[in-house]
């Protein structure tokens, strides 16, 4: 079982093979309402005002640490 850490660690490098910098955004995990085993780590762009698109998530299996990135439109 994947601690929220590990998750926030396994998202960052399924979100870095986007082509995106983690630190560019502010990163928020929560467990995923449609799936008890997994996480959803949230990748928010920083800045003054909400960029449109600039949400994205990645959805983290507790058990394996297999993540997926889903792009924000």
């Amino acid at each position: 079982m994947l601690t929220e850490a590990q998750a926030v660690t396994a998202a960052e490098a399924e979100f870095a093979k986007s082509g995106r910098v983690a630190s560019d955004y502010t990163i928020t995990l929560e467990p995923d309402p449609e799936d008890s085993a997994a996480w959803i780590v949230w990748f928010n762009r920083k800045g003054p005002f909400p960029v449109p698109g600039g949400k994205h998530a990645v959805l983290v299996d507790k058990t394996t640490g297999h993540a997926v990135f889903m792009p924000g439109q």
